[in-house]
């Protein structure tokens, strides 16, 4: 089993080292790739073939997990040559996904992480005609599961678990913001322990540093977000408010730059 890797950061990283240790043969292409990245993959026991178009020849499964700006980009260069099966696990909008399988074919993937990636807890949610065949991946240590056959729905359950937890981590960023500015941080991190367990301090903490280490790529998850409600609202006719959502988006807007 060959399992190729377009875009090589913690994600990647994290999912190879499981893969590796279970069996699998990984494979990426530091081609075009940062000197941070190609540090990372020289680090690792994976393969680093010539070219990515080699890459997307020679794998079973070829998977892409880079920022949602370059997924639709990534799908039109490798995932259409693609020889195997082409995964996702880009955190990208249903509408942005479907237009993915519009160029790939039916190779193509959806395919959605669940928790942190190096969590033993973590799942990965995959849907599509040929999700089954992901499933395999099971065998060489990942937590696969499969939604259904339907292209966009474990795009659709990441994206309703983000509308939540992108919520709670700009909430924290903005209570606590306030709160440093009047010098009771500290004092407000333990006064809501108080109520939410002795884990509401380092867990939040943590949230609070992931969510501003990664702001821009938040910003453009939310965005994506947003791009399919707006859509989703339109032709379904259903009314619901994303004045909450737009708030969410401005917050990591700030904080990108």
């Amino acid at each position: 089993m060959i399992i190729g890797f377009i875009g090589y950061g913690e994600v990647s990283s994290a999912l190879s080292k499981i893969l590796i240790e279970n069996g699998a043969i990984v494979k990426t292409s530091s081609q075009e790739r940062s000197e941070k990245t190609k540090e990372r993959i020289s680090n690792c026991s994976i393969e680093d073939v010539e070219s990515l178009e080699e890459l997307s020849y020679s794998s079973d499964i070829l998977i892409s997990a880079n920022i949602p700006s370059k997924s639709k980009y990534i799908a039109k260069k490798y995932g259409k040559i693609a020889k195997g099966i082409f995964l996702d696990l880009n955190n990208i909008s249903p509408n942005k996904t479907e237009e993915i399988s519009d160029i790939v074919g039916e190779n193509f993937v959806d395919g959605a992480i669940i928790g942190k990636v190096d969590s033993p807890n973590s799942v990965i949610f995959v849907s599509g005609k040929n999700s089954y065949k992901i499933a395999i991946l099971n065998n060489f240590g990942l937590n696969i599961k499969v939604i259904s056959h339907n292209i966009g729905d474990a795009s659709k359950i990441k994206m309703l678990r983000s509308v939540y937890t992108k919520g709670i981590s700009a909430f924290l960023i903005e209570t606590f913001k306030i709160a440093e500015n009047m010098d009771l941080k500290d004092q407000l991190f333990k006064t809501i322990a108080i109520s939410e367990g002795d884990n509401f301090i380092p867990s939040s903490k943590s949230r609070i540093k992931n969510s501003l280490k990664h702001s821009k790529r938040k910003y453009e998850e939310v965005d994506e977000i947003l791009e399919f409600l707006n859509k989703y609202k339109k032709e379904s006719g259903k009314d619901f408010n994303l004045d909450l959502m737009e708030a969410i988006k401005n917050t990591f807007k700030e904080k990108k730059n």
